[in-house]
């Protein structure tokens, strides 16, 4: 099935029926996507406080709110992006977990920061890559959904550069010849040059990468053979989501192409 579907995967343009962004759709009275909240009914005050919010729900799209945890980030293709901060609810598709969330906050501050700097004369957008045959998959019945998708766009050069982003703690990681989560990004050339030549399109990259939730502290002693610095990390696209003078971890991502 994956050699399958590597030989007839092309290039399309994202539209509103695609499964990440129509989550929920077939399920709602108004045919438009929705997270589902599940909450406890014995949970009066959490039930009466949503209600209360949904009924003013416009700030969901103009600000971000404690009583929902979400992120409001305008380069993510729809809005909000919910965060699970707590056990006192559920949603469906699930909400962004800790090293999620951090990911597109920090993201989102690069942005912010950058848009006019080290990213003048690109334009960036993401995408919450949803699994279980939704989402983007990769190896044997699409065992792997990175959890997000990223695009990096090149105005001046009319090209894109897409990022499959995937944050999850490594604690149980194998050796990298045996990590095929890590190994993603060494597919990636070939997968270019193939979708280049079967969709007619030179303007398309591809990249992956990991983002560890485990610090490199906690990790490099247990992975592989024990003496990988963050430079040797960064070579095998894993990085670490610190962000300091000497190494911040989104500049290294963002220069991948």
């Amino acid at each position: 099935r994956e050699r399958w579907e590597t030989e007839v995967m092309e290039y399309r343009p994202l539209d509103e029926q695609d499964p990440n962004l129509a989550f929920n759709r077939d399920r709602m009275g108004e045919k438009r996507a929705a997270y589902i909240v599940k909450v406890k009914r014995s949970d009066k005050a959490l039930l009466e406080a949503l209600q209360k919010f949904l009924e003013e729900a416009e700030c969901l799209y103009q600000e971000e709110n404690e009583k929902l945890p979400c992120i409001r980030f305008d380069r993510h293709l729809h809005l909000p992006l919910l965060v699970q901060e707590s056990d006192q609810f559920e949603t469906i598709p699930p909400a962004l977990n800790k090293s999620e969330a951090q990911f597109v906050r920090d993201l989102k501050a690069f942005w912010e920061a950058e848009k006019d700097g080290k990213l003048a004369g690109q334009e960036i957008y993401i995408l919450r890559n949803l699994s279980r045959g939704k989402g983007m998959g990769f190896f044997e019945n699409r065992r792997f959904y990175p959890d997000f998708i990223l695009w990096v766009i090149d105005t001046q050069r009319k090209s894109q550069h897409i990022i499959f982003v995937e944050p999850h703690g490594m604690l149980h990681a194998k050796a990298y010849i045996h990590d095929k989560k890590a190994r993603l990004h060494e597919q990636m050339p070939q997968l270019t040059q193939e979708l280049a030549r079967r969709s007619g399109r030179n303007d398309v990259s591809l990249d992956a990468f990991i983002i560890s939730a485990t610090s490199y502290e906690e990790l490099y002693q247990r992975y592989d053979d024990g003496t990988w610095d963050r430079k040797k990390f960064a070579e095998k696209h894993i990085l670490f989501p610190e962000r300091t003078q000497e190494y911040d971890y989104l500049d290294l991502l963002l220069a991948s192409d």
